[in-house]
């Protein structure tokens, strides 16, 4: 079941629909995760059983639900981040600017550096999200036994 996230944290930026149209649907890549490796079902118990305050399989499923949010709010992140650079890039190639006026040099500055810095964040998180969630259904295991 957890091979299933695993394949959504190096999917996750896979889209068929371009990345600048305005039909791109919002991601929620850890949210999704949730719902393939636990299926519906799976995915409303974990909504009950993160009301169970006080418990250990409570907290737990707390914790999964908090690691899922962080690992979309990252993806956004580095959705706007990549839009921005998008921009800069088309403002650069745009056919109605002088080419005497186009930079040559430091096109991106540090711009390469912080993408690989938010997508290297955004995959470690879905890591930490597939072990919380490998956590989360062993106890889940424990307790049905």
């Amino acid at each position: 079941m957890t091979d299933s996230i695993r394949g959504t944290a190096a999917g996750a930026n896979a889209s068929s629909v371009s990345p600048g149209s305005d039909s791109t649907p919002d991601r929620s890549p850890g949210a999704d995760a949730l719902r393939v490796t636990l299926g519906e079902d799976g995915y409303r118990l974990l909504g009950s059983q993160r009301q169970e305050h006080g418990t250990a399989l409570g907290e737990l499923a707390d914790l999964v639900c908090h690691t899922a949010r962080e690992a979309d709010r990252l993806h956004g992140k580095l959705r706007r981040h990549a839009a921005h650079i998008r921009d800069r890039l088309d403002n650069t190639l745009n056919p109605r600017v002088d080419p005497a006026f186009v930079p040559v040099t430091g096109l991106l500055t540090n711009t390469g550096h912080a993408t690989d810095l938010h997508a290297a964040r955004f995959a470690q998180q879905m890591n930490q999200l597939t072990l919380v969630l490998e956590s989360y259904q062993a106890a889940v295991r424990r307790t049905e036994v």
